[in-house]
């Protein structure tokens, strides 16, 4: 599974995926991806089999059923809660560790949407 991590999250949590032997790229590390809006980075994860990985719930649930509704799939969404791990240093090790768990167990079902617990 490789993933693309929303605008909000920081490229060192991609850095440390990477150094574990993950494909992960970061929005914040691609020029040509920053900026984007949410439907516009989706089609983009979903051209490179991307599962995108972000805080933006309501957003990326609408897109989601859109895409549900058009008859589309997409890589998968992971959810992030921040309560769970708060933007910031702080949540940082417990992110990438359960990141990392998701990625070794694969893609539960195509066009997943994953509460990341």
């Amino acid at each position: 599974m490789k993933l693309l991590l929303d605008e909000m999250l920081s490229a060192v949590i991609a850095e440390q995926l990477r150094s574990r032997g993950r494909d992960v790229a970061a929005v914040v590390e691609r020029r040509e991806l920053r900026g984007l809006s949410d439907s516009e980075l989706l089609e983009r994860a979903q051209e490179e089999q991307r599962v995108t990985v972000t805080y933006n719930r309501d957003d990326y649930l609408l897109l989601d059923r859109r895409w549900r509704d058009e008859g589309r799939g997409h890589s998968g969404i992971v959810i992030l809660n921040p309560r769970r791990f708060p933007q910031g240093s702080g949540a940082t090790g417990a992110l990438i560790g359960s990141l990392d768990a998701l990625i070794a167990a694969g893609a539960p079902y195509s066009a997943f949407v994953h509460w990341l617990q």
